[in-house]
């Protein structure tokens, strides 16, 4: 413990007293002064883009101020980026000898328009309840939504807060069925997550889209193309979302590897006007998979999702939308202690309209990481932080807490 102390403690000089850059071909250059905008703030050396593309994971590459990249190749480590690698490092010298749990993190895209569609995340996995059990859970997300867009004769702006309450009822009839409820209450708001944000942006050297050059806490999602404005939505709004039936069938049950088929269909319950709901039936099916180690401390866990989601005509933008929604994800848990499980996972999906805006027409990625503390033998509290990946075409963050109910075996 002392010499992981003695470690975060140098590293911290030196990330203090000199850029931490790693040299390529050309010699080191200095990072540019930060830069402020009227009303916001906004570092200029915590984001920096390689050939056009963010990169989110605390490493950055550099571009001279006109616009030409650098030559050579300048990897920027933040202070922070190394102080948790540190402590990634220390946790694992102190960690007991935990086992894995089979849980992943509650990931679903709350997005202004995805989130109407009550689309399929990550915990529904292969790990299904005994004959005869019944679990549940209550989780809560809450995200923030920051993006605009123009394209020829479209033009977008997503600018609010969404929070999405739900309660999902689990029943096993056999050992190898599952059947589930999903109750989803949500609602949108101006919010008051954008200082908390911008803090979180600048202290792990993540993009932040365009939060510079708009306001804080507005609640605008609006949609225009050359004949219409079918989205202006400026209002407050709260309610029931579209209800969701889902079945989990077992294919294998092994204690190494368990697989099992996923299906859903989600009702159009929830008010399409206060964008609540879909106003449209959705059909989901797939194969989910979730893997322990074989190790003497079964300390590591992994999963894997594909799901294929089908759409019927929804009441907004009906000449956009996508009849189909492909999601891949994956992820990995590690049992740090018997009672806490840390857990970094991804979820991709295919474009949810077919347009030339960013926000709604390209594909999106979403990065999870955080953790599940086991309180007792059947209940998990489950906390975790989401970031988009892919910038714009999900929500900007969101943050995730929620309980979980789980009979014994």
């Amino acid at each position: 413990m002392v010499s992981c102390l003695a470690a975060s403690e140098h590293c911290s000089a030196l990330c203090r007293d000199s850029p931490a850059v790693i040299t390529g071909v050309a010699g080191t250059q200095p990072l540019p002064p930060a830069r402020t905008v009227p009303g916001r703030h906004f570092d200029a050396s915590r984001f920096r883009e390689c050939n056009g593309k963010n990169l989110a994971t605390g490493i950055a590459c550099r571009r001279r101020s006109n616009g030409h990249t650098a030559s050579g190749s300048h990897v920027y480590l933040s202070p922070m980026f190394i102080r948790f690698l540190i402590l990634a490092v220390c946790l694992q010298l102190l960690a007991g000898t935990g086992r894995a749990n089979a849980d992943p993190l509650f990931d679903q895209d709350a997005g202004p328009l995805a989130g109407i569609y009550n689309l399929v995340d990550s915990t529904e996995g292969a790990n299904l309840i005994s004959k005869g059990r019944v679990a549940w859970s209550l989780s809560s997300i809450t995200a923030s939504h920051s993006a605009s867009a123009r394209q020829g004769e479209e033009s977008l702006v997503f600018d609010g807060e969404t929070t999405r309450a739900e309660l999902r009822l689990r029943y096993a009839p056999n050992e190898r069925l599952e059947l589930g409820f999903e109750l989803p209450y949500a609602w949108h708001s101006r919010g008051r997550l954008d200082t908390l944000i911008d803090t979180w942006h600048d202290v792990f050297g993540l993009p932040g889209g365009n939060r510079s050059v708009r306001g804080q806490d507005l609640l605008e999602y609006r949609y225009e193309n050359a004949t219409a404005v079918p989205l202006d939505f400026t209002s407050s709004s709260s309610g029931i979302g579209d209800i969701r039936l889902s079945a989990g069938w077992m294919l294998s049950g092994s204690a190494r590897h368990r697989r099992a088929l996923r299906f859903a269909v989600t009702l159009p319950t929830g008010d399409a006007e206060e964008l609540l709901g879909s106003d449209a039936l959705t059909l989901g099916f797939g194969v989910a998979g979730d893997l322990a180690n074989r190790g003497t401390s079964h300390r590591w866990s992994f999963y894997y999702r594909l799901h294929a989601t089908w759409l019927d005509e929804p009441a907004l933008l009906p000449n956009l939308y996508e009849d189909w929604i492909l999601h891949v994800a994956g992820g990995f848990g590690w049992a740090a202690t018997d009672w806490l499980d840390l857990r970094a996972q991804v979820l991709a999906r295919t474009a949810t309209h077919n347009s030339d805006l960013q926000p709604i027409g390209d594909p999106a990625v979403i990065l999870s990481f955080g953790g599940n503390v086991r309180m007792g033998d059947r209940y998990t509290l489950s906390l975790s932080v989401g970031e988009d990946l892919w910038v714009e075409s999900s929500p900007d963050v969101s943050f995730q807490l929620s309980l979980r109910y789980r009979p014994q075996d």
